[in-house]
């Protein structure tokens, strides 16, 4: 057994602790021999009282101290512990299918939706494995390389969309290429899950499998979508849906799921196909199927090693470092004393403020992660009691006050959105979005104009922000639309009051109040009849694009059973996946 972990920098240490002794005695030699000179016979008499034994045992103790540190930075070391050993040698990557058939609404909100779900639901099943996360369509990104942190998966998975690749179709043997390029660089089993609706456009499918094979590549797939199918919805920056995808041929497409595609990929590289029916169920299929290939992964005490002691000869360092310095050569007066430890209190406090605010600091920042987590899940309420919290503990951090305020919003009540958007614009680093969410709360409270001011405000700050001159712009219009059927009403109530004075003249006050009284419930009347006249018309516009959706999708429906019917030869175009 080695006594010391750094045996080399000991022996540096040990040398460099001699010199020191040396110099010390040389200094020390020198001082005496200049004092005897100057002070004579006196000599003897001055350095045999108590200032001077109170000076050698300050020597003594910082020597000591020092001999004592060095001893502690050579790594003392004894008695053996047994650490545990663990090689991670489960790899699985998911590769999840970001085409705009992924937009189909036939599992709502639609099919890339519940596949950021499942994403999730694997990553918490699967958290003692490395996990990458693949975004493919008409070729593939490395969204999230193989990692442990549950969190940067979760992060990552967040930012995928329909139709956010530029090169769109749906090519599983580019997205099989990625996979094997991720995995290389690792040994064990490597497993592969696609999640998708199965609609492959690729030539190379075959030779990507024989591929995949031969590296023994596990693809299980898992389908997403009904084989009746779906039309494809092309929606605005909104949501809104606008109409839907048609091929170039001008016809609806529909999109299907390709259960056989599917199986195939999964039966030629000895996985399992899964059909979709919730996130948690498919998460708990997926952990059992790949359960079954036993996955190599050794847990074990099987590593003996050397227990660290060098917090002994430190910590004694650090108090004969202490006492040395407690230790005056002119003794000590009550009223140094006194101020000497008061400063110890102060220094105390001080300290123990710090470790307060920073395990404070470390506590707002979990309530956050929590808060930021139930937001995504939708749970407005939890997470705004989440960022309550985290505020309470981190009221500094301007953030978490932006996210309560977005949290409040979400809950429709404005008032509080406001009021937090308000204290987070104090932030410079999220000035602009702060005074941008707090027009938007604004406006949706009826003020339109501090809604006008701040949208001016997170112009000022972010001149190039589209959203806030688009937001600014409806709140001056519907302003300037306020403004002008309250000055047409004005100027109307204004000849009725003339009017009703020429009445006054001949009937008294008692017709102008019948007068004003008639008036009102005219307009009244008119403003029924016109929300009246709106709501008619939106219910209008709702039914005929549910019409035309039906429409469409039976027509298409029919136009692909044309095709398929016996007898009818088969064109070689495909559908285009997007």
């Amino acid at each position: 057994m080695e006594l010391f972990r750094y045996p080399l920098a000991l022996v540096w240490l040990a040398a460099g602790f001699a010199l020191l002794l040396l110099f010390r005695y040389k200094a020390e030699a020198s001082r005496q021999a200049a004092a005897c000179l100057i002070f004579g016979d006196s000599f003897e008499r001055l350095t045999s009282g108590a200032p001077a034994a109170r000076r050698r045992l300050r020597g003594i103790l910082f020597i000591t101290a020092v001999g004592l540190a060095a001893l502690a930075a050579a790594g003392p070391q004894w008695g053996a512990e047994l650490s545990p050993v663990t090689d991670l040698k489960g790899n699985i990557v998911i590769a999840v299918d970001v085409s705009l058939s992924m937009g189909a609404r036939d599992f709502k909100p639609n099919r890339l939706a519940n596949a950021r779900l499942l994403l999730g639901a694997i990553a918490e099943k699967f958290a003692d494995y490395r996990i990458g996360v693949v975004a493919f369509a008409g070729d593939a990104y490395v969204q999230c390389p193989l990692t442990t942190d549950l969190e940067a998966i979760t992060y990552f998975s967040s930012s995928m969309t329909p139709g956010m690749l530029p090169s769109q179709g749906t090519d599983f043997s580019i997205a099989i290429d990625t996979v094997l390029n991720m995995l290389s660089r690792y040994g064990g089993q490597k497993v592969m899950v696609l999640i998708t609706d199965g609609e492959d456009h690729s030539a190379g499918l075959d030779t990507a499998l024989k591929t995949a094979a031969e590296q023994k590549l596990k693809i299980f797939t898992i389908g997403i979508g009904s084989p009746d199918g779906e039309l494809v919805p092309m929606t605005d920056s909104a949501g809104n849906t606008m109409e839907y995808k048609k091929d170039r041929a001008g016809k609806t497409v529909v999109t299907r799921l390709d259960e056989n595609t599917l199986i195939k990929i999964a039966s030629k590289t000895g996985a399992a196909f899964l059909r979709y029916s919730g996130p948690d169920a498919a998460a708990e299929e997926v952990r059992g199927a790949v359960g079954a290939l036993e996955l190599e992964g050794s847990k074990g005490k099987g590593r003996a090693s050397f227990k660290n002691r060098y917090q002994w000869p430190l910590a004694v360092a650090l108090l004969l470092l202490l006492i040395e310095l407690l230790l005056m050569e002119k003794g000590l007066k009550l009223e140094f004393r006194f101020s000497r430890k008061a400063g110890g209190r102060a220094a105390v406090f001080a300290a123990a403020l710090l470790l307060a605010s920073a395990a404070s600091a470390a506590g707002g920042a979990a309530e956050a992660r929590k808060g930021n987590s139930a937001y995504k899940k939708g749970d407005w309420p939890k997470a705004s009691e989440h960022y309550s919290r985290a505020a309470a503990k981190a009221p500094a951090d301007k953030r978490i006050t932006f996210n309560q305020g977005d949290a409040y919003y979400r809950m429709e009540d404005y008032a509080k959105a406001g009021e937090a958007f308000e204290q987070a614009a104090a932030s410079p680093k999220v000035a602009a979005r702060a005074h941008y969410n707090r027009g938007n709360a604004a406006f949706k409270a009826g003020d339109l104009a501090g809604a006008i001011a701040n949208y001016r405000k997170s112009l000022a700050l972010a001149p190039d922000d589209e959203n806030a001159k688009f937001n600014l712009q409806k709140a001056l219009e519907q302003k300037k639309k306020n403004s002008c059927s309250g000055g047409g009403k004005d100027d109307k109530d204004k000849k009725d009051d003339k009017g009703s004075d020429k009445k006054d003249d001949k009937a008294g006050g008692e017709g102008k109040d019948k007068q004003q009284q008639d008036q009102q419930k005219k307009e009244q009347d008119k403003q029924k009849e016109q929300e009246r006249k709106k709501n008619e018309a939106k219910e209008k516009s709702r039914q005929i694009l549910e019409m035309m959706k039906e429409r469409e999708k039976a027509a298409a429906q029919q136009q692909d059973a044309a095709r398929r019917a016996p007898g009818k030869p088969q064109t070689e175009n495909r559908l285009e996946d997007w």
